[in-house]
């Protein structure tokens, strides 16, 4: 038995299209079809080289981002952790020491990074239980009952493959689910000491917010003023040099001592299965398949 992503988000799916299916009192084939109309659309927006226009408020989708790329986001995540080896150091002396480690994600919808670290701890065998506080911040609030639903589905993996004895686990998962919209300075000082973090992501948070956005520039000047020496920030995106030409501006802007820019074009997800999704697999893949590859770039800035 292993952590899988497909495995994790087929209960998170079905508890919400079922919620969704109650709460408006449309069958469950209905809300497939909403879920279908979103994918499409938000596939011409995330495509149409201006600031996409992502109804996250909508159910339905927030659905299809889980069932079409949050697997891949994460496994994105993954890849970096398992693949980069200042990050794999970084993370296993700190989980090694401390059996902690602090994380923050930025504009991250459900926290498919979360995904990411179970899977990791749990293949990297260290022998220790390690705490992952993890912190997610999104401005879209509505993305909570994913986070929290993604949050209880890692505990009862960890619970089926271990038993109910936390301290057997390889990970225990901890955190929460703040809104703010990271373009704001303004928000900063409302979020006390959230910011004392070993490493703090952005996965393809930029090229959401698409333009090299001032505010953002300023809100993570200031994270990176009351970050600890030594923390690192990952920065995952789109292919193209719009996109590190915004992350280098960030990093100049915050005094973080940026890596090389390293592609990844053709990753692929390992060692999943997307039937392992279920009823809504079963009931569109005919339609719209998940992704199961991704085409990135990333770079790894530290703290000085």
């Amino acid at each position: 038995m292993a952590i899988t992503f497909f495995e994790l988000l087929k209960t998170v799916i079905e508890k919400e299209t079922d919620f969704i299916s109650n709460q408006l009192e449309i069958p469950i084939d209905v809300v497939y079809e909403l879920i279908l109309d979103e994918a499409e659309r938000n596939q011409v927006e995330w495509f149409s080289d201006r600031v996409p226009n992502l109804n996250y408020q909508d159910p339905a989708c927030r659905l299809a981002y889980l069932y079409i790329v949050a697997a891949a986001n994460a496994s994105t995540f993954q890849h970096v952790l398992e693949s980069n080896e200042d990050l794999h150091n970084y993370v296993l002396k700190i989980a090694k020491e401390r059996h902690e480690v602090k994380i923050c994600a930025f504009g991250a919808g459900p926290g498919t990074e979360l995904m990411a670290m179970a899977k990791f701890f749990e293949q990297q065998k260290l022998g220790v239980s390690v705490s992952v506080d993890f912190q997610l911040l999104d401005k879209v609030q509505e993305w909570a009952s994913s986070w929290y639903g993604i949050r209880d589905q890692v505990n009862e993996s960890f619970k089926h493959l271990h038993g109910a004895n936390r301290s057997t686990w390889s990970m225990i998962p901890s955190g929460n689910f703040l809104a703010c919209d990271i373009t704001e300075l303004d928000r900063f000082s409302y979020l006390g000491d959230v910011w004392k973090q070993d490493i703090y992501v952005l996965n393809f948070l930029l090229s959401e917010i698409f333009n090299d956005d001032p505010g953002l520039r300023s809100f993570l000047s200031q994270v990176a003023k009351f970050a600890p020496t030594g923390a690192r920030f990952v920065f995952i995106e789109r292919r193209g040099y719009r996109w590190q030409q915004h992350i280098q501006n960030i990093a100049k802007e915050s005094g973080l001592v940026l890596s090389k820019f390293i592609e990844s074009p053709n990753g692929r997800l390992v060692g999943e299965d997307a039937t392992k999704l279920g009823q809504i697999y079963d009931a569109i893949q005919e339609r719209r398949k998940p992704r199961l590859t991704w085409n990135v770039v990333y770079s790894i800035g530290v703290k000085q």
